[in-house]
């Protein structure tokens, strides 16, 4: 299950067993033979992909479903109708799950009906079919590709707004030259050091009369989830009043992440745990610009270059402190801030509009498929057929959709990918691990969706339950992000990435 992806079959990272004489005709793979994943979650459930003969000898495992099309049924059409079937819920509605996996059963599946028209009809549909997917693919890769690009420009704006071009560490050793860069201890209230908080929060408190702290999951996108936040007891806060946060603080995370919010006026009068430095800024300093500079790629790389750890990664506080920070007038602080903004807020509302695309081309990709597969223009294309004219128009049906078809298109669902020596692969292919999940997400632009990100890491189909749960882990130690841009699209993005 693991390599059969929808349209798609990844064969580089094969397993291998012993396979007996008696056994072997009945699962050995025929080129034609379309391949259904029979467990998966209720929306991928009977994900389909065709076998075109990648490998000369392959089997499969009973977590798969083989479906051998009758040779008057052409393959092609038969992956259609499956994957029409996986996207519309056709499937979905007739699992049966067992806690978060659905199985398709083979009885079900061999019960639903399989739409039979002409061969040539089948030729017709799965080529206009395949003509369709191309441009589909290729307008996912570039919605996919623009994220990142986006994000990255917006980083690139605000650290040239920021610094221009000056380089921060040549300023080192000329504070007192030049008062426009100065350590970070310097840009604090005299009366508010920077410090971590609360060493050991103790059992939570939700009776109503504890005081909310933040921990460095709670920092996400630039701001603190206020609803997801614990609580410590009173005397527990009190004794670490020295970390007591107040309206306009900026807050920097110290442990396995470095990102940065700005506490609201709600959280007035909280504290915050010790993996999170807070920064409460003298009277010269802007709340927002400081977190901007915090934010900037250049800290971030520069508070990465002095983590120190395995285990627990962090960043001592006599490093934050002594942290180089621009500080010009108050008035050029607000100018920035606002010029700051303005690109974020074009740069999420583009954001938006890409995730809209993508959703709205998820619908149609199943809205087309379905009706190639057996709707109303599958049963208009039938009655009305006429082979000799069919097969002409379905060739400058194919030949007008390639012309326009942009150069540069991407095509990764006829790609074959060549099969990896399983005696030479890398010890950590395959790993289910904390590191080896963050280099695929990192390798992937630091978003990817949790079926993308469970295949590239090469996993056994038996990891499911496994890779699920370290997700979960890993976004509660705050090392990733769970992103849901609505209910059709989830996103695994590295932590701090929207």
């Amino acid at each position: 299950m693991a390599n059969v992806f929808d349209d798609e079959l990844n064969l580089s990272d094969l397993a291998t067993m012993h396979f007996s004489r008696e056994v072997r005709d009945r699962l050995r793979l025929k080129e034609g033979d379309v391949l259904l994943c029979e467990g998966q979650s209720r929306e991928l459930v009977g994900r389909a992909a065709l076998y075109r003969g990648e490998i000369e000898e392959l089997y499969f495992q009973n977590s798969i479903i083989r479906f051998r099309p009758h040779k008057e049924i052409l393959p092609e059409y038969a992956l259609l109708v499956f994957r029409a079937y996986q996207k519309e819920g056709v499937f979905s509605q007739i699992a049966k799950a067992t806690t978060n996996i659905a199985h398709l059963g083979l009885n079900r599946f061999k019960s639903l009906p399989f739409p039979v028209p002409p061969r040539a009809v089948q030729e017709f549909l799965a080529d206009t079919a395949r003509a369709f997917q191309e441009r589909v693919d290729t307008a996912r890769h570039v919605l996919s590709a623009s994220i990142p690009e986006l994000d990255s420009l917006a980083r690139e704006i605000r650290d040239q707004v920021l610094v221009g071009d000056y380089v921060p560490e040549q300023q080192k050793g000329r504070s007192g030259a030049d008062r426009r860069w100065r350590p970070a201890a310097e840009v604090v209230a005299q009366d508010a050091p920077i410090v971590y908080g609360i060493l050991q929060p103790g059992p939570d408190v939700d009776d109503g009369t504890g005081i909310p702290y933040v921990q460095q999951q709670d920092l996400q996108n630039g701001e603190i989830l206020e609803g997801h936040l614990r609580s410590t007891a009173l005397d527990v806060h009190e004794k670490f009043a020295r970390s007591a946060i107040a309206s306009g603080d900026v807050l920097l995370g110290i442990i396995r992440n470095t990102r940065v919010a700005v506490v609201p006026p709600e959280l007035d009068g909280g504290n915050i745990n010790r993996g999170i430095a807070r920064l409460r800024p003298s009277e010269d300093v802007e709340s927002e610009y400081l977190a901007h500079w915090l934010s900037s790629d250049w800290v971030q790389s520069w508070l990465a270059n002095r983590m120190r750890g395995i285990d627990m990664p962090g960043v001592n506080l006599r490093d934050v402190r002594q942290l180089p920070v621009p500080v010009p007038s108050v008035a050029e602080q607000r100018i920035k801030v606002q010029q700051i903004n303005q690109v974020i807020d074009k740069v999420e509302l583009a954001k938006s509009a890409i995730v809209e695309s993508q959703r709205e081309l998820l619908e149609a990709e199943a809205r087309t498929l379905a009706e190639l597969a057996y709707g109303d223009l599958a049963r208009k294309i039938s009655r009305d057929f006429r082979p000799a004219q069919a097969a002409a128009e379905s060739q400058d049906l194919i030949r007008r959709m390639r012309e326009k078809q942009p150069s540069s298109k991407v095509n990764n669902k006829k790609k074959v990918t060549p099969v990896r020596n399983v005696q030479a692969m890398a010890a950590q292919s395959g790993e289910l691990s904390a590191n080896h999940l963050l280099q695929v997400l990192a390798s992937s632009g630091g978003r990817i969706s949790p079926e993308e990100l469970y295949r590239n890491m090469s996993l056994d189909d038996n990891a499911v339950d496994d890779f699920y749960a370290l997700l979960r882990d890993m976004q509660r130690d705050g090392r990733i992000d769970i992103n849901r841009p609505d209910d059709a699209l989830v996103f695994v993005t590295s932590g701090g990435v929207e």
